[in-house]
């Protein structure tokens, strides 16, 4: 039950943030892991290895970065991705298999990369003034999303009532917890929460389709990017929105 898995690792980000930054940044490795040695590394295309690799190194140097550096910035990630793009390209010069299908795995290396360094966006938002609002309300999106994929109706129906759900519990937890509704705006908890889902269900989306395209060959990849994209496309999401309408 992919959708389990996908709402255990949220709840996990959620009681590490809780915990702090630096725990708060552990978990996201494990997310960074997941993605790069679940979803990157066994695609079948030629140097998905390395790629996956060069995208959990990429992922965990940000984490790592973020988590101990006195900054709610993103200097981390604007840092990392230039190396990581000419690493991804040396990678590429440095087959010995006549470089078949150049194109994709070039692409696939340089997206896995910029994707796992994507997280760190949590990180840094819990550094921010109310950060730690803000992340909540962003994870609050991304697991009811989850959740829904348990819901046995049609994908449309079940990822809009995640996205209506999820502001519903915004403003419920504006209106009920003393503490929330004094650091975080009712409007700006509703559209955190709600465009949370939507990021989240737009994922699981992508990955739907995805599916439907790749051989029976990359087929191991799918739980893995279930489970993880709608967190990783979220962060730069929930960071943008938090730092805007929480902070």
């Amino acid at each position: 039950m992919p959708w389990l898995l996908a709402t255990g690792l949220v709840t996990v980000l959620g009681v590490a943030s809780v915990a702090g930054r630096v725990v708060l940044a552990a978990a996201v490795v494990v997310v960074q892991f997941v993605f790069a040695l679940g979803g990157v590394r066994p695609a079948a295309v030629p140097a998905a290895r390395p790629a996956g690799w060069l995208a959990l190194v990429a992922g965990v140097a940000g984490s790592v970065w973020t988590a101990f550096g006195d900054t709610a910035d993103l200097e981390p990630v604007a840092a990392l991705l230039g190396p990581v793009l000419v690493a991804a390209v040396v990678v590429q010069l440095a087959r010995r298999d006549g470089r078949n299908r150049l194109t994709e795995s070039l692409a696939l290396a340089v997206a896995a990369c910029a994707l796992s360094v994507l997280p760190v966006a949590w990180i840094a938002l819990r550094a921010a003034d109310g950060g730690a609002y803000a992340v909540g309300l962003g994870l609050l999106g991304v697991g009811v999303a989850a959740v829904a994929e348990a819901i046995p109706a049609s994908a449309a129906m079940r990822r809009t009532l995640a996205v209506l759900v999820a502001g519903g519990l915004a403003a419920g937890l504006v209106l009920l917890v003393d503490d929330v509704a004094s650091a975080v705006p009712a409007v700006g908890a509703v559209v955190v929460a709600a465009f949370g889902a939507l990021t989240a269900v737009t994922a699981l989306a992508a990955v739907d389709r995805l599916a439907t395209e790749i051989e029976e060959a990359d087929e191991a990849v799918l739980v893995p990017l279930f489970v993880t994209l709608p967190i990783i496309a979220t962060a730069p999401v929930a960071y943008v929105l938090g730092r805007i309408l929480v902070g």
